[in-house]
Order: C-alpha cells, then sequence, then structure tokens
C-alpha cells in the first residue's frame, strides 16, 4: 500500500510538473462549429475568442460602427455594433436577414447578433434614440459582405 501511494504522489508531480511548462490558459475551445452554431450567442459558445472583424460600416446617423465579425474556429459570422456617442442609445445588431439583438446601451458599448455557419453575410446595424426592435436589411446601414 506505501508503494502504491509513493507511486501515485510521484506520478502526480510529473503531471503537475509538465502541465505547468505547457499551460492551458491560452487554448480557445468552441463548443460549436458549422451549422451547430446557428443561432447561438458567439461569446457563450466560444466562438468570439477567435473571431476578427472582416468588415466595418459606419451609417450616416454617425453614432455606430458595424462590424461584421468572423470565427475561423466555428466558420460563423455575426453583426456587432458599437455605440461611439457620448451618450445612452438605442442599438441594434443585425445579421442581414437573419437575427438580430436590440438593445439600450451606454458609449463604448456593443451589441451583437447570434451566429450563422456559411458566407455571403452582411453586419447590419445602428444607434438611434428610438428603439429598433427589427431586422435591419437597408445596404446604407449594412457591411459589405463576406
Amino acid at each position: 500500500m506505501r508503494k502504491l501511494k509513493f507511486f501515485l504522489i510521484v506520478l502526480i508531480s510529473i503531471v503537475v510538473s509538465i502541465l505547468s511548462i505547457f499551460p492551458l490558459a491560452g487554448i480557445v475551445y468552441a463548443l460549436c462549429n458549422g451549422t451547430a452554431c446557428n443561432n447561438t450567442d458567439p461569446q457563450s459558445t466560444g466562438c468570439s475568442a477567435s473571431a476578427a472583424t472582416v468588415r466595418t460600416k459606419y451609417p450616416a446617423s454617425g453614432l455606430a460602427r458595424v462590424e461584421l465579425r468572423f470565427s475561423d474556429a466555428c466558420q460563423t459570422r455575426w453583426a456587432r455594433t458599437y455605440n461611439i456617442s457620448s451618450l445612452n442609445y438605442n442599438a441594434n445588431a443585425t445579421l442581414r436577414y437573419w437575427y438580430y439583438k436590440a438593445l439600450y446601451i451606454a458609449p463604448g458599448i456593443n451589441v451583437y447578433s447570434n451566429q450563422r455557419y456559411g458566407s455571403g453575410y452582411q453586419g447590419c446595424g445602428d444607434v438611434a434614440g428610438s428603439p429598433m426592435n427589427y431586422l435591419i436589411n437597408d445596404s446604407a446601414r449594412c457591411t459589405t459582405s463576406y
């Protein structure tokens, strides 16, 4: 029994030493990929951790920056809208023709739509004084497709 305890202690010490040399903290794991990600939150699925902004649009309101985001790990796209004004406003982020999210947000804060697998999508959105609880699909407030 003593030999077994000693062996386990040595084994655990070796494993801990090896793991400390190769930390796992920098590894990003997504909870979905492809169509399994459709209509899900890019942050809670881990897809946003590997994402990049691939297209940007500044609508005529002058209050918003609209981004089309792409996750290489999940192969999904979604819209993200920032309130670039100095006041609290209503904001909308729409993945054109698919999903939207609308919130009342402070300056420098963003709202993002759910994500969708595939290509050829556009990110749409805006910031305004009144709520925009609908899909934004007009080209003046949408990025080019990716």
